[in-house]
Parts: C-alpha cells; sequence; structure tokens
C-alpha cells in the first residue's frame, strides 16, 4: 500500500464515514470506471483511512476528499488529508501531494494543495489553479494501522440496478397521485354536468388535455409497461366516459378532449420502440431536446397529441 489516493481522517464515526463515501460514489457513479475499489481502515479510535483506488484520477480524488468533509446530510466534525500523487497535464503533475480543506474556507468548492516541495496551491472545481497564502508542511504518514479493511467495489451493474429501483419507486408514487387526481376531476365533472352542461363541456376539454399533457411530459413513466398500460387504462377510460356521455361519436368528442391523451399513447409505444432499436437508447422529451433525433420523437408525440385527434374525427365522421 502506498499513498498514493490515501485519505486520513481524524474524527467522526466510522459507519458516517463509510456512509459518507458510498454517498460520494452514488453520486459519481455514471463518471466512475468499473471495478474500482476503496478501502477503509481503522486506525485506532475516531481515526479512519481509505484507500481510493489508485486508478481515480486527480480530480475525482479531490472531490472525494471535498465531500467526505462536507457531506449531505451527515452531521461531524472531522480532519482529513489526502495524499496522491500529480497526473495531469499542469504545475502538479509527477509531484507528490497533500490534499486539504482550509479550516476557513467558505467557497466549498476547492482544495488547497502543498506538493512536495512545498508549494502551496488552490484548486477549484471550476479546474482553475492558483497560489495561496494557506500554507502547509508536506510530510508523509506515519503510524498508520491497515489492518481488517472493508473493500467497497463499484459494480455499475449494481449501481444502474439501484438506480432503476429508485426511478421505478418515484415514478409509482407520482403515478398514483396523478391518477387519484385525474379520477377525482372525472367524478367532479360528473357533478358539473348534471349542473351545467356548457361548463362541463369546458372542464372536460381542459381534463382530456391535461392528461395528455401529463403523458406527454412524464416519458420516464411510459418507459414502463406497467405504467404504460395504467396509464392506457386511464386514457380508454376517459374516452369511454365521454362518449357514454356524449351519446354518440361525432367531433364535439373532440369539444370534451377525449381523443388527446389516447392517440397520444398510440402513437408513443411504436415511436418509442423505433428509436431504442435504431439509437439503441431511450428517448429524453426536454426543452430544448438534448439531440436532433429527440426533438423528432417530440415532433411525432406532438403529431399524435394534437394532430392525429382531428384526423380521426375527420376520416371517421365523414
Amino acid at each position: 500500500m502506498t499513498t498514493d489516493n490515501l485519505i486520513i481522517i481524524k474524527g467522526g464515526a466510522y459507519n458516517d464515514i463509510k456512509k459518507a463515501l458510498r454517498q460520494w460514489i452514488d453520486l459519481y457513479s455514471k463518471d466512475l470506471q468499473d471495478d474500482l475499489t476503496f478501502q477503509i481502515f481503522k486506525n485506532g479510535r475516531g481515526n479512519h483511512i481509505i484507500q481510493a483506488d489508485k486508478k481515480l484520477d486527480n480530480d475525482r480524488f479531490f472531490y472525494l476528499v471535498n465531500y467526505l468533509n462536507y457531506p449531505e446530510d451527515i452531521k461531524y466534525k472531522i480532519e482529513i488529508e489526502g495524499y496522491t500523487t500529480g497526473k495531469d497535464n499542469n504545475q502538479l503533475k509527477g509531484k507528490d501531494l497533500l490534499v486539504f480543506i482550509s479550516l476557513t474556507d467558505k467557497e466549498y468548492d476547492n482544495v488547497l494543495v502543498t506538493t512536495s516541495e512545498n508549494e502551496n496551491f488552490k484548486v477549484d472545481f471550476g479546474g482553475k489553479i492558483t497560489e495561496t497564502r494557506d500554507k502547509r508542511i508536506f510530510n508523509y504518514p506515519t503510524d498508520l494501522i491497515l489492518k481488517y479493511p472493508e473493500t467497497i467495489n463499484i459494480n455499475r451493474k449494481e449501481i444502474e440496478h439501484k438506480e432503476e429501483k429508485i426511478n421505478e419507486i418515484s415514478i409509482h408514487k407520482r403515478f398514483k397521485i396523478l391518477a387519484i387526481i385525474a379520477v377525482s376531476l372525472t367524478l367532479i365533472g360528473i357533478i358539473i354536468n348534471q349542473i351545467d352542461p356548457q361548463i362541463f363541456r369546458k372542464f372536460s376539454f381542459f381534463l382530456g388535455m391535461g392528461i395528455g399533457v401529463w403523458f406527454f411530459l412524464d416519458y420516464k413513466m411510459l418507459q414502463s409497461d406497467r405504467h404504460y398500460l395504467c396509464s392506457f387504462g386511464i386514457a380508454i377510460g376517459y374516452f369511454l366516459f365521454i362518449l357514454t356521455n356524449n351519446g354518440e361519436f361525432n367531433k364535439s368528442v373532440l369539444d370534451y378532449g377525449a381523443l388527446y391523451p389516447l392517440t397520444l399513447l398510440l402513437v408513443q409505444k411504436p415511436a418509442r420502440l423505433i428509436y431504442k432499436a435504431t439509437l439503441n437508447r431511450e428517448p429524453v422529451v426536454d426543452r430544448p431536446p438534448p439531440t436532433f433525433w429527440d426533438g423528432v420523437y417530440m415532433i411525432i408525440l406532438f403529431f399524435g397529441f394534437g394532430v392525429l385527434p382531428f384526423l380521426i374525427i375527420d376520416s371517421l365522421t365523414k
């Protein structure tokens, strides 16, 4: 074991240090290469050592030291020092580095670095390196107890599976809330219809449009087959509700917004499958579109939402 990508921490509970490390790994999981390892050692009471993978680059190592000093939702008071070697093509390259956080730091987005030649620099996370008056003498660490480490391995498949599970739970909660709102508003519409049919027509139009906009914007929800089928059930249910109330299928169905959610879903499924088969990834609905093909996909969805209902009505009511 060498001092390359070594972190020494004084203070804090062991479980809190480990939790902070895991949080950082989760936070940067998309930027970290697969099969990196992190070892945590107990170095006596209230002292901890982390050996980060030697393949970790300087920027990520600096981020790690900073995050361990300022973890989210963990309260502790620690002193932290990191040891690494300058790998990037700058004034730190090839030098042994002592990395630490200033006791007077109020910016929270930088680290201080002392080289083995006792040069002192501030490295901010915008990539700027400047000399600093906050000086420290470089010394190699001593009296390290490096026995019985706990090892954390980065497995991208496990991380991606964990993220998918978290996203699925979040999507399901959101779906239940919005579905309850849609059903509740439909029931309110029944009451409104008994009082004033003209107001009901306007109310239903905006409700149908609202459901369609929900489906359009919540594109991640429609990536789940279960939620797509549930959404399709809502769209069919709303369409049948309006059709039953209207008594026949004619142009007034558009005035009630009955077709907008349904036609959007009818277009979305095949468009998404073609997109995935062609580009080998899920489409993204955002403004502005991330890529040209995402923009094309959004135009197709808009066609299904805003144009196709009129074409269907015109063709079936002639």
